[in-house]
């Protein structure tokens, strides 16, 4: 259940400017993890760690819509 909550607050973030700015360049697992609970979801350090390879659309999503080799 937690691994869902961590997909559902990415799905979160990535839609919202103010909270992918409340995270910034470098945020470490448990801030990130209070952020999560600040907003109704609860995951673990674990859960950041599980599946932590991206596949190439959420690769695209994080870099802002830039694709893999695209310049800004």
């Amino acid at each position: 259940m937690s691994q869902e909550n961590l997909e559902q607050f990415m799905e979160q973030v990535a839609g919202s400017e103010k909270l992918q700015a409340r995270i910034g360049d470098e945020i470490d697992a448990e801030s990130l993890i209070a952020l999560g609970v600040e907003c109704g979801f609860e995951f673990t350090a674990e859960d950041l760690t599980t599946g932590a390879e991206l596949s190439d659309g959420e690769l695209d999503e994080v870099a802002g819509g830039f694709g893999i080799g695209e310049r800004l």
